[in-house]
Formats: structure tokens, C-alpha cells, sequence
């Protein structure tokens, strides 16, 4: 009921100058969305926003405007990127794949009567995981595995280990989350990006390797600090921790030989991420370059599903595509892609007023910033937001002011705009801040509410300080 007034109000309520009739109502329907988002669900807040900013007549009068704001939403290459690339890496899930990761990162020797350097294999762990396919299911195949650990080595739940090792867990998987700009949630904000700043169809809303390297190197950075501080400053005891055997935990966890199946898929990924990184630095006159760059993300990510549908194990396809998408495919992400670049994409049309607006308003606050007061700010701002609603959207909402003020103060706006999207995925202080901090919270049998709050929110504070202070400085080198 919250959601839908919002939506009305903003419908029957007089313009505010500078913002136009239409622009209104493209504000009523998009902040209803995100209200709505945060608080019930993505897919039918999606539809009813959409419905709703075709109604306004944003995307022209009648019938034929009704259609083009759904035709222009639903047929962006963002939307149907993420329809496929869903589906193609949900068949790594479903065909065993992360289990194999885990089990080889988890059983290297190096781990063998050293604490620490298990903590940081572990973690590493769930940082691919997360990255190849989501914190929630590296939140599933990772407690059992290390709940089993724990027992074996009769770590119980009151040793200080244990909420040191299970929030830091937690933490390096929601920072890893937003690693590959072409999936999951953080293809929203790159995509809402790079339509407010008018990127050609044809580009990339952002240079993917400085996007990937940005996230590596923070995440990498932050994990070794947490180790560093828990070694030399904390000092919990973790002499149960030297039981830790390599040996033992590949025959605690047995698996099966790999088939050529799972062994393609895994090949895959680098192949994948080499198609395409290649156009942005071989020369397009290639023909081989060239088709690559005419594929796309897109493109690339529909090839690679038609050669795993092809190919049979066993007499069956390696990529069933109806069985991989009914259990990996989230049609609340698919919805919320295409709502949310579109609405955003109408927030900073001109036509609807809503950029100098925001100008006017936010100038006294920060209008007379310094640079580094500016991104300070805006940082901060991600930070306390996507801890109390949906991340996506949260960065989503602050890409119009990023962009609007950099304009204003002479900055190259993506450094910041990447950098707030970092910032939105630093979401773990409450069970609204994202689906896997629901899951989290819900383990009253691994973590207690005061033990997240009680590391979580320095984890939380430590990121945002490296993040004004290291990471935006490194993304204005990298991008």
C-alpha cells in the first residue's frame, strides 16, 4: 500500500519545477519500484512501474507509445544478456562445477598446520564462487563444508574463532558479488550507467578489465587486512585450526572424476572472458576480432549456450535449456533489469526534468564539496542505503546525482559511479540489505545478530575508508 501511494501521489501531484508533468510521474513510478523492490519483491513492481511510465506517455502518446516503452525495456541487450548468461553459467551450477573449485582450492597442501593461510583458502573459495555465480549459492555449497571442518576439528560455537571466521566468510562473498559487470544484480547499475551517459549500443557501458580489476584488488586488499588484524591485533585462538589437513578434507569430501563434460565447461571460462576482452585491445581489422566485437557480450554469451546444446553426454544434451533455466534462471533479476535501466535511462532524460532538479536541490550540500568530500559523501550515502534496501536499485537511484555533479565539478563521473556501485554491494548490517544477508541473519545456529553487527560494521567501515581513500584513487588510474 506504501508502494502504491507513492506511485499516486507523485501521479496527481502538481509538477515541481524544474521537473515536467511527465517527469512526475517517471519519478511516482520509479521510486515506487524501488520502495517496492526493497520491501515485497522485483517482478510484478517491475511490471506495474513500466505499465505505469507508459501511461505517463514518456515514450509517446497511445497505443504506440504504451508498446515502446515495453519493446525498448524488455529488448535491450542488457535484458537479454542476462537471460542467457543466467542460464549459461547456472549450467556450471547444475553440472557440478563449483563443487570441483571448492574442493580443489580447499584441498591444496598450503593450508596443511597453518590457520591462517586455511582462513584465507576459504575465503578465496567463496569469493570464486560468488563471483562465478552468486553469494547465495556459495552460501549453500560453503556452510556445509565448513560446519563439517568445524566439527571435526571440535571447534565449538563459543570459541572466538568462530564468529571471526563465519562473518569474514560472509563479507568476502557480497564484496566479490558485483566482480563481472555482464551478470547478476551489478549489471544493473553498469547498464543504467552507461545508458545515462549515452554509451553507443555497439560499446560496453564500461572497460571490463578495469571494472574486474578494480573489485579484485579492493576484495584481495580487504581480505589480507582482516587477516592481518585478526593475526596481529586481535589474536583469537586458533590452535584447533592447525588440525587442518588437506589430505583428510579431499577424503571427507569424495567426488568423482571429472568428465569431459564438466572439463569443457570449465575451460570455458577463461575462453569466455578472452572473447570478450580480445576486441578492446587486438585490432578490429582481424576478422576474427571483428566477429567478436560484432557478437558482443551478447553474442558471445548465445554462441557458447548453442555449442553446449549441441554437444550430447550419454546420449543427452550438456545444456538442457529448459531443465538449467526452470532452476537457475531468477525472473526477479530478468524483471528488475529491464524496470530499472529504463528507469533510470527516463530519470535523466531531459524531457522529464528530473537532472536539474536534483542539481538544485543537492547544490548546498554538495555543490561546495572538495573532490575527495564529494566521493566521500556519495560513498558513505551507497553505504548506509544498500544496507536497509535492495542494492541494485539503491545505486541505481544515486547514478543521476554522480552524474550530475561530476558534470558539474569537471570529474570523469565513472571512477565514482563504479565506485558507488562497489559500495551497494557492501550490504550485510540488516536481513534487508540483500537476499544473502537474509540467509545470513536466518542462521541463528552460525551467526547471533550482535556478533554481525559487532564485526560486521567495522568490515562495513574499514571498506568505506579503503574505498574513498585507495579505491577511488586506484579506479581513476584504471579507468
Amino acid at each position: 500500500m506504501i508502494g502504491l501511494a507513492i506511485m499516486a501521489i507523485f501521479w496527481f501531484m502538481a509538477p515541481i519545477e524544474p521537473i515536467t508533468p511527465v517527469g512526475m510521474k517517471v519519478v511516482g513510478a520509479f521510486l515506487g519500484m524501488v520502495y517496492l523492490w526493497s520491501a515485497v519483491g522485483s517482478l510484478w513492481p517491475s511490471l506495474l512501474g513500466l505499465t505505469l511510465i507508459a501511461l505517463s506517455g514518456y515514450g509517446g502518446q497511445g497505443a504506440v507509445g504504451f508498446k515502446a516503452v515495453f519493446l525498448n525495456a524488455f529488448g535491450a541487450d542488457t535484458v537479454l544478456l542476462t537471460l542467457f548468461a543466467m542460464v549459461l553459467f547456472g549450467a556450471m551450477d547444475e553440472a557440478g562445477c563449483t563443487k570441483y573449485i571448492a574442493r580443489w582450492l580447499l584441498t591444496r597442501k598450503i593450508i596443511n598446520g597453518r590457520p591462517y593461510a586455511f582462513m584465507g583458502v576459504v575465503w578465496f573459495t567463496c569469493y570464486v564462487i560468488s563471483t562465478l555465480v552468486s553469494p547465495i549459492t556459495g552460501l549453500i555449497l560453503m556452510w556445509p563444508i565448513t560446519l563439517r571442518i568445524m566439527d571435526t576439528l571440535k571447534i565449538e560455537r563459543g570459541d572466538k574463532i568462530w564468529p571471526f571466521f563465519f562473518v569474514g566468510m560472509f563479507a568476502v562473498m557480497t564484496l566479490g558479488q558485483p566482480f563481472f559487470p555482464f551478470m547478476g544484480a551489478q549489471l544493473i547499475v553498469v547498464s543504467a550507467y552507461g545508458s545515462m551517459t549515452g554509451v553507443p549500443a555497439d560499446l560496453t557501458p564500461v572497460p571490463y578489465v578495469s571494472y574486474m580489476a578494480l573489485n579484485f584488488i579492493m576484495t584481495m586488499l580487504l581480505m589480507v587486512t582482516y587477516i592481518i588484524i585478526l593475526k596481529f591485533i586481535l589474536r583469537p585462538d586458533v590452535n584447533k585450526l592447525k588440525g587442518v589437513d588437506a589430505d583428510q578434507l579431499a577424503r571427507e569430501q569424495p567426488l568423482p572424476p571429472m568428465v569431459w563434460p564438466q572439463k569443457t565447461m570449465m575451460i570455458m571460462i577463461p575462453l569466455y572472458l578472452i572473447m570478450l576482452l580480445v576486441p578492446s585491445f587486438l585490432d578490429k581489422s582481424n576478422p576474427v576480432v571483428n566477429l567478436l566485437a560484432t557478437l558482443g557480450p551478447l553474442g558471445v554469451t548465445i554462441v557458447w549456450i548453442i555449442f553446449f546444446c549441441i554437444i550430447r553426454y550419454q546420449g543427452k544434451e550438456v545444456l538442457n535449456f529448459k531443465e538449467v533455466s526452470y532452476k537457475q534462471f531468477n525472473w526477479g533479476i530478468f524483471f528488475m533489469i529491464a524496470a530499472a535501466v529504463y528507469g533510470a535511462n527516463a530519470l535523466s532524460n531531459d524531457a522529464t526534468g528530473v537532472k536539474d532538479f536534483l542539481l538544485n536541490a543537492l547544490n548546498p550540500i554538495l555543490g561546495g564539496q572538495s573532490e575527495m568530500g564529494f566521493v566521500a559523501i556519495m560513498f558513505t550515502v551507497a553505504l548506509i542505503l544498500t544496507n536497509f534496501a535492495n542494492n541494485a536499485a539503491m545505486a541505481v537511484v544515486l547514478m543521476p546525482v554522480v552524474l550530475a555533479f561530476c558534470d558539474q565539478m569537471g570529474l570523469n563521473p565513472m571512477p565514482v559511479a563504479m565506485g558507488v556501485t562497489m559500495m551497494v554491494f557492501v550490504a550485510m548490517l540488516t536481513p534487508a540489505a540483500s537476499p544473502h544477508a537474509g540467509m545470513m541473519h536466518g542462521r541463528t545456529d552460525i551467526y547471533k545478530t550482535g556478533e554481525i553487527l559487532r564485526l560486521g560494521f567495522p568490515i562495513c567501515l574499514v571498506t568505506l575508508v579503503y574505498y574513498i581513500f585507495i579505491g577511488y584513487p586506484l579506479a581513476k588510474m584504471l579507468f
